[in-house]
């Protein structure tokens, strides 16, 4: 068979076998599924390949993102009720903190206070709670390189990614944000 055949018959092969398609370099490195919300629990673990500081909007392959360039400025530390710049939380996530996110189109006060919840029984400035239109997932918890979405808010789930993830991250400060980034 000539080379030429040997490759046509390798791509009808994989073709009509529906071969695996090349993995998304942008992709999750790891998935693992979790028991939490019924089995709607994912993590995944991302490979971090840059983290520079850019000024300016920044698009992320994959949303909610857990690393990557971000802005010089973080945000504060705590629970917001308006939704943040990705770019500015990823400054926290190098900084180790753990960041909760929610995106419920009708509502979920008492899934938020299950948030806020975790994120008080933290140490002080290592975490934020924000709404986050950009995700799939009703919530979410993001570290540098790792993420957790869920279906519901599980408290365990939640605590248990947090002891797992928070600190692990090039940079560790809980310091706010330099008063040029609040001007």
């Amino acid at each position: 068979m000539s080379y030429r055949s040997a490759c046509f018959f390798l791509l009808v092969t994989c073709f009509l076998s529906a071969c695996p398609e090349t993995p998304d370099p942008d992709g999750p490195i790891a998935t693992f599924e979790c028991g939490a919300c019924g089995g709607d629990c994912l993590i995944e673990e991302f490979a971090v390949s840059s983290a520079s500081h850019i000024s300016g909007g920044l698009d992320y392959p994959n949303l909610p993102p857990t690393s990557g360039d971000h802005d010089p400025c973080w945000a504060d530390y705590g629970v917001h009720d308006t939704e943040l710049a990705d770019e500015n939380w990823v400054h926290n996530l190098e900084h180790g903190a753990v960041v909760y996110l929610y995106n419920c189109s009708e509502g979920c006060a008492p899934d938020v206070a299950i948030l806020e919840s975790v994120a008080a029984s933290s140490p002080a400035d290592t975490t934020i709670v924000s709404p986050y239109s950009g995700m799939d997932a009703s919530f979410a918890a993001v570290a540098w390189g790792w993420r957790i979405t869920l279906g519901c808010a599980d408290e365990t789930a939640l605590v248990d990614f947090y002891v797992e993830h928070a600190g692990q991250a090039p940079e560790d400060t809980t310091a706010p944000p330099p008063s040029s980034c609040t001007e």
